[in-house]
Parts: C-alpha cells; structure tokens; sequence
C-alpha cells in the first residue's frame, strides 16, 4: 500500500528516485505553468477575489515576514515576489530534486544574495524546526506527497504562534480518477461547444495502465483539504477548477496528458475542433469571438459547480494558522 510507506520500503524508493529524476530535468509541467492571460484572471478572481492579483501576494496582507521555509523547489517567480516584498525576509526551500534547487538557487542568488538556503529533503520524512517559520508556503508541491499527515503536522509544528501557512495546490481526484458526474458534464460540455460535424469525439480520460505523469503525480491530492484542515487551523480556503482543470489531462480524442505548451492549452484544442473547415468559410475575429465564448463558458460552469459544492474542485489556495500542540484534531 503506497499510503504506508516506510523510510525504507523497496518501493517506496524506487518510486522516490524516479520521481527525482523528473523534476532533476523539468523546471515546470503543463500543470504547473503560467496559464493565458484570460485563465489567469479567472483564476485570480477565484482564488484571491481580484482578477489582477495571484494568490502569492495575498501574503502582503497578513504583515511582514523574517522567517519563511517553502516547500517545493518552483521556477522561482514566487520565491522572488516573497524576497522582493518582504525585504527582511529569509527562505529556506525544501525538494527532493537537487536539480530544482540547484536552479531555484542560481536565479535566487543573482536577486537576492544570501537570503535563500536549499535543503534537499525527502519532504514525505522531513522534520522542520519547531516554533521557527513565520512563513510557510507550498507550491503546487502537496499533491506529489504520500505522507499527507506527517507533513501536515511538521508545518503545524514548525509554524510560530504568529505565522501562516500558505497554499495554492491541486486539490481533484486522486490519480486524477474523476467522478462520473465530473466525466459526464465534461463530455457535454466538449459535445455541446464542437464545431466538428462528426459527432461527438470521445475523451480519453487518465489511465494508471499508461501513466504518463511522475510517480506520486496526484498520489493523494483529493485528501489534501480534509488533512489539513484537521492539523491545522483554517482561515480561508478558496476553490476553482472543477472542470477547468480537466482541460490539462483530458481533451477530445487525445490518448495522453498534454506534454507542450502553455498550462491550459487543452481548453484552446475545445476551442479549435473544426477549426481548419471554419477558417476558410468564417472571417478571424468571429472565429476568435466563437472561442471566447467557449472559454466564458466553461468559465461560468466552473465557478457554478465550485461555489454549489456540486463536483470536487481541482485548485485550492488556502490560508492557515497554527493549531495547539496537539496535532489533528477530530
């Protein structure tokens, strides 16, 4: 059972070296990149309120920081807001990868010299400091750990009475294995929005035959929320995603995850069916007007389902304090 693991299990650690080896030569995946201008105010609205703020610069609102860790070696962009922000701030960053690190380091030390120190850490075991961050923040890192409860806890632990965690992560299905409701509103939003005469074109969903993702790619990521709002104490948790996430890992006649391109290039392929046949019967700005319109809708359904609680949303930001001393609760 993989949500058993021990420091030594034989599989465990086969799977943890390759899960090195793919971070070791990727700086970000579709999952984790940028989104289109378009997406990312969307996302912004959903996550923080505003359509022109991210969700790591809500940290200005809660003070200022001197001490932070963060979790998960990412391409740098928020690790450089929190140092240029919070001017007395200090990060430590934790990842399995030391290529991550080792690339995070190089862009961090040119900015900011002396004020980030890379921790290669297997975070599914790591023991932080107690009473010692300020400053927590996870990445898009959460849903690649196996030991959810273990992890939870070393935050609770090592947050002081006065510091925050911060988290933005994928919080759907597990192994991305989608409920059937999800699926089927899904397919009817792909069959009802193509252009395509052809019928409707079959979504290939996930297969863990054929995974084509990292190791512990989503290993627990439906339990996230559940886990830590046990060990720690929630402030706000915000949602969105709960079918616009589904564009990264499941598209109309696609047999596999995307590996190209922009994060949320798959609503763009929605968007495309039967563009070639439209291109030389419509003139551009009614075929780009068709495709806004596809993506405000999927927009309007997305916030729907997430607000009336209806599917599992698919990104999380969420804001902590620390708890007692006595881990979960419950």
């Amino acid at each position: 059972d993989i949500f058993s693991v021990t420091r030594d299990d034989p599989r465990y650690l086969q799977q943890l070296r390759a899960e090195e080896e793919f971070w070791d030569s990727r700086v970000e995946t579709p999952l984790s990149r940028t989104p289109r201008p378009a997406i990312q105010r969307y996302l912004n609205e959903r996550l923080t309120g505003r359509s022109d703020r991210q969700w790591f610069e809500v940290t200005s609102d809660h003070g200022e920081f001197r001490r932070g860790c963060v979790l998960g070696a990412g391409p740098g962009h928020v690790e450089s807001y929190l140092l240029g922000r919070h001017r007395e701030l200090n990060l430590t960053v934790y990842d399995i990868s030391g290529g991550a690190l080792a690339r995070l380091q190089s862009r961090l030390e040119k900015e900011f010299p002396a004020r980030a120190e890379m921790r290669q850490e297997d975070l599914n075991f790591v023991t932080l400091p107690a009473n010692s961050y300020d400053l927590i923040i996870a990445n898009e890192c959460l849903h690649h750990l196996v030991n959810l409860e273990h992890v939870a806890f070393q935050i609770n632990n090592a947050l002081t009475p006065d510091g925050f965690f911060f988290m933005e992560d994928t919080v759907g299905e597990s192994y991305f294995q989608f409920s059937e409701e999800k699926k089927r509103l899904f397919q009817t939003l792909v069959d009802a929005t193509q252009d395509s005469p052809g019928g409707a074109l079959p979504i290939q969903w996930p297969d863990r035959g054929s995974w084509a993702f990292s190791p512990f790619e989503s290993v627990r990521s439906g339990e996230i929320l559940d886990v830590f709002g046990r060990y720690l104490r929630e402030v706000r948790v915000r949602t969105a995603g709960a079918l616009l996430a589904l564009t990264l890992i499941a598209a109309p006649g696609s047999g596999s995850p995307q590996t190209g391109g922009g994060r949320f290039r798959r609503l763009r392929r929605l968007a495309r069916a039967g563009r070639a046949l439209r291109a030389r019967l419509l003139r551009p700005k009614l075929d780009i007007a068709r495709g806004r319109a596809r993506e405000e809708l999927l927009f309007a359904l997305d916030r729907i389902v997430c607000e009336a609680g209806y599917l599992q949303p698919g990104l999380a930001f969420a804001i902590y304090r620390k708890r007692g001393t006595g881990g979960a609760s419950g």
